[in-house]
Order: structure tokens, then sequence, then C-alpha cells
């Protein structure tokens, strides 16, 4: 499957990989590796975007997909933090919230049995998640 890049109004996700499904993960791994490829794309570094992709997901990623994601992270202001959302360590799939200074991004991440990522998928947040006890009227 080649890369994808999806518009729908202000909503845009771009996907480097295959459709998230189950496979494996080293602890505090998945975190680095999420903040690591993050931190590339958002400097437009192919090379350090990769480093850490298996050999099909890397042949998947073009030069036009990660500057257009790129230019999406941009316009979001300056990159933030990563914090992890969700994680399913048997089926070694994560989801992080990245934070940039005007909004945030869900960033999926999917490992397989090396450690090696297979799968990246990162999209617009509509609005920054606000938790159940911090709503008015909770």
């Amino acid at each position: 499957m080649r890369s994808a890049v999806m518009a729908g109004g202000a909503a845009a996700s771009v996907v480097f990989g295959c459709a998230l499904t189950a496979c494996g993960s080293q602890g505090g791994e998945p975190a680095k590796l999420a903040d690591s490829i993050t931190h590339g794309i958002y400097s437009d570094d192919l090379d350090a975007t990769t480093a850490n992709f298996d050999d099909q997901l890397k042949g998947q990623v073009t030069r036009s997909d990660l500057g257009d994601l790129s230019d999406q992270m941009h316009a979001l202001g300056d990159y933030q933090s990563l914090a992890q959302r969700t994680a399913d360590p048997n089926a070694r799939k994560y989801q992080f919230d990245a934070t940039f200074a005007k909004g945030m991004m869900l960033v999926q991440l999917r490992l397989d049995a090396d450690g090696k990522v297979a799968a990246y998928r990162v999209e617009p947040e509509a609005f920054p998640r606000i938790s159940q006890a911090s709503r008015p009227g909770s």
C-alpha cells in the first residue's frame, strides 16, 4: 500500500504504512520513537523521520507527503510535547497526543516484532481534549 494523504475540509491526515494491525513493542520505546518521528516530520527531515521505520514503510514515504505533513504541523505552531493517550502492548499499537502552540494532533504508531515502526499515522484534532473533570458542569 502506498502512502496516502486524505483531506476533508480543515481536517487532514497522512498515513505512512498499512492500516493498523496486530504486531509488537518495548516499554518506553514507543513514546521515544513517536517523539523522534514527529520531530523529524516537523523538521521536514526524511532521514530522521524514517530512521526507525521498517524497510517496507521506508519505501512508502515520499518527500512530498513529508513536506505536506510538516507544513500542517508548522501551521499549528511550535511542537511542544508528546503524551501517551492509549497503549496496547500486546498488539504493539500506541496513540499519542502531539501538542503544538496552537493545537494538537493524534499520532498513531504500530511496531513490528523487531521494534521497528511498521505504521505511523497523524491527524489534526478538531479541539484539544478536555478531561471530564475539567468540563463545565462536571
